[in-house]
């Protein structure tokens, strides 16, 4: 039951189904008092549209403004409700165990639908924050027989499996002692086979909110699939991809700093790496590792891959922030800085590109949905002050998308796409966009 795909259309299709047949059915059973039933309707419909208006970009409780499909259907569940209350109040008997069935229904329909439109819980394990990643079963010996073979040398078997595999992994903040969730690491094809070559790392993170954790990166954002593509078009070869727990849970935000929330920073830095090259057959040089993520993740990625150019040569930011913050900005200070302005003031990004510079040999991606408003500004001004530390930028929009595991599965796509030639696996794509300062 709890590996029910909550985003199938099929299952949206038919709770909608269900949902407009006892609709009809209580407003049959309510024809005596249809007037107070259409009244009520209406009157549903607008308190959905305030709600939504008010919690959504007034209060911003959820820091995303809500796309057209959340308001609308937030808007008929509550209208439903409204009805609903109607004939439970003034209906007959059948009519209000029908009216019990449509409470359950609408919600469950705008539930879904505003899920789906998200993209956030594939299934019902994830809205419960259990994952079911079953255990990473790591290769034998992460070294070859030949200890210099790279991914330029290497040549495909022909018993290379056509898939990559993926699994949860444990890695401890030894150094940090940063109390993180077990993460998750994809082995391409080219990783599965006896004497494999060296690989590029992404080391990859999620956003921070309910529900969030490294499993939303495969699950919500479809990686697995999308870096099987990769690697089936470059025979075998892609990224060994690691996603860590940047924030220990997932309503905790330690900012990728170290702090009273948690020391992110040195987790990510020297825990997590030190994991990786001690675990996996990896390419030792800072030049073939790049640091992604959305959202809070994508954040994260301009403070590391603009903090530690030795250790992350590229990095891809998808639907950032201008910088960390827990919402407020005293409430940042306070909570996450232990009110040292002057510590907040260092950990923006653009603070650091600026005093880091120059950046010889760094590249950045920045991916946004096109129509986020909220943070595509903000990831604008993120790119132009990379541009002018003479990192190489490049920008891409998802059309048609807002700030949601849509945008974030597509453009880490396309980021992990514009990497390949970075990290020797594949020849430049022709028609890039990136630019120099």
């Amino acid at each position: 039951m709890t590996t029910l795909p909550l985003l199938a259309g099929w299952l949206l299709a038919g709770v909608d189904a269900c949902t407009i047949a006892i609709a009809l059915l209580v407003a049959v059973l309510a024809r005596r008092s249809w007037r107070a039933f259409v009244v009520a309707i209406g009157a549903g419909a607008l308190v959905g549209a305030v709600a939504s208006w008010w919690f959504g970009d007034v209060l911003d409780v959820l820091e995303v403004s809500p796309s057209w499909v959340d308001r609308i259907w937030v808007g008929a569940a509550c209208a439903l409700l409204a009805a609903s209350i109607v004939v439970l109040v003034r209906g007959s008997a059948p009519a209000r165990v029908a009216a019990v069935g449509l409470v359950v229904l609408s919600l469950v329909s705008a539930g879904l639908a505003v899920n789906r439109d998200a993209g956030l819980f594939p299934t019902i394990a994830d809205a419960l924050g259990q994952s079911h990643v079953a255990a990473l079963r790591l290769p034998d010996d992460p070294s070859p027989r030949d200890a210099d073979a790279d991914s330029v040398s290497w040549k495909a078997p022909s018993d290379m499996p056509r898939h990559g595999r993926y699994g949860s992994v444990r890695i401890p903040g030894t150094e940090s002692r940063f109390r993180a969730r077990p993460g998750i690491v994809y082995l391409p094809p080219a990783a599965l086979v006896q004497h494999a070559p060296r690989l590029p790392v992404v080391v990859m993170l999620s956003g921070q909110g309910p529900g969030a954790a490294p499993t939303n990166v495969f699950e919500a954002g479809r990686m697995a699939q999308r870096l099987d593509r990769i690697a089936a078009a470059q025979h075998g070869l892609a990224p060994i991809v690691v996603v860590p727990d940047q924030l220990g849970e997932a309503t905790r935000n330690p900012m990728c700093v170290d702090g009273p929330l948690g020391n992110s920073q040195t987790y990510l830095t020297r825990d997590v790496p030190s994991w990786i090259r001690s675990h996996l057959h990896v390419e030792p040089r800072g030049a073939d590792w790049a640091i992604a993520g959305f959202s809070q993740g994508g954040t994260c990625a301009v403070q590391l891959g603009a903090g530690f150019p030795e250790l992350f040569g590229s990095f891809i930011d998808v639907s950032g922030q201008r910088g960390p913050t827990l919402g407020d900005h005293d409430e940042t200070v306070q909570r996450g800085f232990r009110g040292d302005a002057a510590a907040y003031a260092a950990a923006q990004p653009a603070r650091i590109l600026a005093a880091d510079a120059p950046y010889p040999a760094s590249a950045a991606f920045f991916g946004v949905g096109a129509d986020d408003d909220r943070y595509g500004p903000q990831q604008t001004e993120v790119a132009a002050a990379a541009r002018r530390a003479g990192i190489a930028v490049t920008e891409y929009r998802v059309p048609d998308s807002g700030h949601d595991w849509h945008t974030a599965g597509t453009a880490l796509e396309a980021g992990l796409e514009w990497l390949e030639p970075r990290v020797h696996l594949a020849r430049a794509h022709e028609g890039s966009t990136a630019s120099g300062p």
